[in-house]
């Protein structure tokens, strides 16, 4: 008798489970790669998602900083969280025990939860937790039905303690203009013509404010020229004429690098006048876009005319609303918000504010 073995079967069985093996290997290996590509997006939408959270918050707390107790309260500082949080995705954000925003100090330690019904004293930021959630394109095979990713970030507000970067428009305002009980309107562009209030048309730069042959605008860029200097051969970069004022005056508005900060690396303290029948400098753009640009603010000026220079003290922000002529600028004083550093202290009366990102 002739015994038949089938030991093929046998290894076409182990073949197939090695094949099963294999190809549940595959498919938990590529969603491995598929769900964790995309779990790094998710991570980063979170990290977004707390920073401009903590970013808008510590705004309001600017706000509180620089005086506004209207917009400078807790439950603004919590809808900002809240709205921000939610229009980048992240889950909605719970106020309170254990895991709220809190508010911290300039050291970063806790002074309070955000939605206690006020901004504690010593508060200069918050701390705001973001989270989001996915289900697993691939990795439900193994189990795993959902993922979460959760980032944390702080943010501080105050006063501006630096320059607000390369786009300075070139007129400057005196500090005393800040003076006698003056308030900012703040930063919708709007204006009330023919009254006196905040958001009144102002002069900006009338003969008290400025130095003799001044009209307000400024010479950026100038190395000695303009400065209370012997003008160089070259005027050291600057000219004295409506191309160049329009140079400055944009769109955008261009320092050429010029007085972007005060007492800091790489600042430059003294701005020159530039002078003159400036008929032809052209603010329409601002105007007509209600634009609210930065502006310096100088305490104290020096020199006639061409040869006039101003101390600057630091930034703030304009919107124009006429510079007829080139001799009478009018505006309305809104207070901008820079990038950081910041400061709880003001270094001048009108002094712009700022937020910073310190995680």
């Amino acid at each position: 008798m002739v015994q038949i073995s089938r030991p093929r079967r046998r290894d076409r069985g182990q073949i197939l489970i090695l094949f099963a093996g294999a190809a549940i290997g595959i498919v938990l290996l590529v969603g491995l790669v598929v769900d964790g590509g995309y779990a790094l997006v998710q991570r980063r939408a979170s990290q977004n998602a707390a920073d401009f959270a903590a970013l808008a918050g510590a705004r309001v707390i600017a706000e509180s900083i620089g005086g506004n107790a209207t917009d400078g309260t807790d439950a603004n500082v919590q809808a900002a969280i809240t709205t921000t949080v939610a229009l980048n995705g992240g889950a909605p954000v719970t106020f309170g025990l254990p895991d709220g925003p809190i508010y911290v100090n300039g050291s970063g330690a806790s002074v309070g939860y955000v939605g206690a019904g006020t901004i504690p004293a010593g508060a200069v930021g918050v701390q705001v937790a973001a989270s989001r959630s996915w289900t697993p394109f691939f990795l439900g095979v193994a189990g795993i039905s959902q993922w979460s990713a959760a980032s944390v970030a702080t943010a501080k507000g105050g006063y501006a303690a630096g320059g607000p970067g390369g786009n300075v428009f070139p007129a400057g305002i005196a500090q005393a203009f800040f003076t006698g009980g003056r308030v900012p309107c703040g930063d919708a562009a709007t204006t009330n013509v023919g009254g006196t209030g905040a958001c009144d048309p102002q002069h900006l730069t009338p003969g008290d404010l400025n130095v003799p042959g001044g009209f307000g605008w400024l010479k950026f860029g100038c190395d000695g020229y303009g400065l209370g200097q012997v003008p160089p051969a070259n005027n050291g970069g600057c000219q004295n004429n409506k191309p160049f004022l329009q140079s400055e005056i944009g769109p955008p508005p261009n320092s050429y690098g010029c007085c972007t900060a005060v007492k800091l690396p790489g600042s430059a303290d003294l701005i020159g006048s530039l002078p003159g029948n400036k008929a032809s400098a052209d603010c329409s753009y601002y105007i007509t876009n209600q634009v609210t640009v930065t502006v310096p603010v100088w305490d104290k000026a020096g020199g006639t005319g061409s040869n006039a220079y101003y101390h600057i003290v630091g930034f703030t922000g304009w919107q124009i609303t006429a510079c007829d002529g080139g001799k009478d600028i009018e505006g309305v004083w809104r207070v901008p918000f820079f990038n950081g550093p910041t400061t709880t202290t003001p270094g001048f009366a009108g002094q712009a504010l700022a937020v910073q990102l310190i995680r």
